[in-house]
């Protein structure tokens, strides 16, 4: 027979656990969400994150990191729904500062939808990154996702492009 307080504890433990191991990662003020994929590129500054939405449905968006470094951001083009764009193509044009860059997609696929608000008003990739979504790609590229990463494989090199590009991370608190 099982003790019951051995069995509460066992239990209580096994949830603060599990709630522990889900509980977003802080790299000197930037937030990684363990919900996320990611596409880290330090030598061409490519911060994106990916969130499956459902059968080979993909949201893509910019990650606190990046949000930093294109403030104070101006406009977004985003390309249209339907959109077929492949690996490293192009899925939004960014005016930021005094420079005009280009979203680059983390996988192939087709748009399926945009998020138009934000070619209206910007501010959200800045103050909530996390939700300010770009595209939603439907894609069955196994190998562009086998090259993205979790949250904690990118941690320490997030660290270091922060302290060596001076970067505070937005939104601030």
């Amino acid at each position: 027979m099982i003790d019951r307080r051995f069995l509460l504890k066992f239990l209580g433990f096994s949830f603060f656990a599990r709630a522990n191991m889900e509980r977003d990662i802080e790299v000197l003020g930037c937030k990684l969400k363990r919900d996320r994929l990611y596409r880290v590129n330090e030598d061409r500054m490519i911060f994106q994150w990916i969130k499956r939405e459902g059968r080979n449905i993909y949201s893509v968006g910019f990650t606190p990191i990046l949000s930093s470094l294109v403030y104070p951001l101006y406009s977004i083009k985003i390309k249209p729904v339907g959109t077929v764009v492949e690996y490293d193509g192009n899925l939004a044009v960014v005016e930021a500062g005094k420079r005009v860059s280009t979203f680059p997609s983390p996988l192939s696929g087709k748009i399926v939808d945009k998020n138009s608000g934000l070619e209206k008003d910007p501010h959200p990739i800045i103050s909530d990154p996390y939700s300010a979504w770009i595209v939603k790609i439907e894609s069955e590229d196994i190998e562009s996702l086998k090259r993205l990463r979790k949250a904690e494989e990118v941690a320490d090199t997030i660290r270091q492009v922060i302290i060596r590009e001076q970067i505070e991370c937005l939104p601030r608190r």
